[in-house]
């Protein structure tokens, strides 16, 4: 089986969705994130603090390059489709599922959240860049997935529904 790679916008629910399709497929899970902040012993606001978010998405195509090809299920940073080059390697490599999510539930599913350095940026228009970012997901998906008032596993057996799983 071709890897899974879950990509979306944050608070889509790709880490949550990841987690249900592995347990339903008995297979290993990547969260991209969380290999990122393991492999550079950073947080991932450390590194938009400090060296800028043009390296975090160097270190985050890295990452993404040595996800596994097959059978493993790939949770990816929301962002990771705003390089080229990632989205080339994900429609070359994988399974690619967008959880498209609206922008109300977004915003419910984040508000308290303050680990998200682009989030928690007050001068950035987060709805702007989810509607500049929806373009380049729809493009790079073989499937899309609405999550608005689904839980993950009901956007986990929809998935393995779609992809004949």
């Amino acid at each position: 089986m071709k890897s899974i790679f879950l990509i979306g916008f944050m608070g889509s629910g790709k880490t949550s969705v990841s987690k249900a399709l592995a347990n339903i497929l008995h297979i290993n899970v990547i969260d991209t994130d969380e290999l990122l902040e393991k492999t550079y012993e950073t947080t991932i606001s450390d590194i938009f603090a400090e060296k800028g978010e043009d390296v975090f998405r160097k270190y985050e195509t890295s990452i993404l390059k040595q996800a596994p090809t097959a059978n493993t299920i790939v949770s990816t940073g929301g962002g990771i489709v705003e390089r080229e080059e990632n989205i080339d390697w994900l429609i070359n490599n994988g399974s690619v599922v967008y959880l498209e999510t609206g922008w109300e539930t977004i915003v419910t599913r984040l508000k308290e959240d303050t680990t998200r350095p682009i989030w928690n940026n007050a001068g950035r228009d987060k709805q702007k860049l989810l509607e500049e970012r929806d373009l380049k997901y729809k493009r790079t998906a073989d499937v899309i997935v609405q999550t608005d008032g689904k839980s993950p596993d009901m956007i986990a057996s929809e998935i393995l529904g779609v992809l004949n799983l």
